[in-house]
């Protein structure tokens, strides 16, 4: 098994680029636990704002956790030497958004497995302002196999 140093950006880790990035890099990972912490900021300049141009749109907030989990899966990924995989958000519980995030904000995004089932995952997040917690939610994730040779 390799050995990465963290923090690491998120580029690294998921396949999504320029204005669909919207977490920026994996500074805690924990194996034993399949947890991690990965810091966000609610950048300015991002497509995904409202129109007075103040705060992120809510469901931003949910694309935001799901690419912190992503995270943690490349990060895993990178670790046994393999390309970080493809995955998909495919359901979520117990949302709650207790306040709009500013742009400009910085999160630190907590998310952990609490299940795996062959390739689907129940993992739960949490979003962080400073002390603040802004969000949770349970996400329901399916990360399909990696082909022979990719």
């Amino acid at each position: 098994m390799n050995k990465i140093i963290l923090p690491l950006p998120a580029a690294e880790l998921i396949p999504h680029r320029q204005t669909m990035l919207l977490v920026d890099k994996l500074l805690t990972y924990d194996r034993l636990q399949g947890s991690g912490s990965i810091l966000a900021e609610a950048k300015a300049e991002t497509i995904f704002c409202d129109r007075a141009g103040k705060f992120l749109e809510e469901v931003v907030v949910l694309e935001m956790m799901a690419q912190a989990y992503a995270c943690l899966r490349g990060y895993e990924d990178r670790l046994t030497g393999c390309q970080p995989s493809f995955g998909f958000l495919v359901g979520v519980r117990h949302l709650n958004l207790w306040r709009r995030v500013k742009l400009n904000e910085e999160l630190i995004i907590k998310v952990a497995t609490s299940i795996q089932l062959e390739d689907f995952f129940i993992a739960d997040a949490v979003v962080m302002v400073d002390t603040e917690e802004v969000a949770v939610a349970e996400l329901k994730l399916w990360v399909p196999p990696v082909e022979a040779g990719n």
